[in-house]
């Protein structure tokens, strides 16, 4: 069962490499919750220690499913405001699915 932790640890994790600091505590967490989320997962990270490992250019560690192309949406925001930023993002998406419910009515 998928939705239980034992069970989620049998999914495939989307964060496919970490260029953390040894012993950091923040990639466990990321892995787990992309393993509970997997494709569906949208990261309104803060600035700090995970947007250095998680979003360096040229190379993200979040990798996509191979079947359908899609993985994990990841996006940084600056000055701290990563709650408003995240906010934003799951006030689009459920802005997005009410137009569509409207559309397929």
């Amino acid at each position: 069962d998928k939705t239980t932790i034992k069970g989620s640890q049998f999914q495939k994790p989307y964060l496919e490499f970490s260029g953390a600091c040894e012993g950091c505590g923040e990639t466990p967490y990321a892995k787990l919750i992309t393993q509970m989320f997997g494709k569906r997962l949208i990261i309104a990270n803060a600035t700090g220690c995970s947007s250095i490992w998680g979003g360096t250019a040229g190379w993200v560690p979040y990798t996509k499913d191979k079947a359908t192309g899609r993985g994990v949406a990841w996006g940084n925001s600056l000055f701290e405001d990563n709650a408003e930023f995240g906010l934003g993002q799951f006030l689009s998406v459920r802005q997005r699915r009410l137009q569509l419910k409207d559309r397929v009515k």
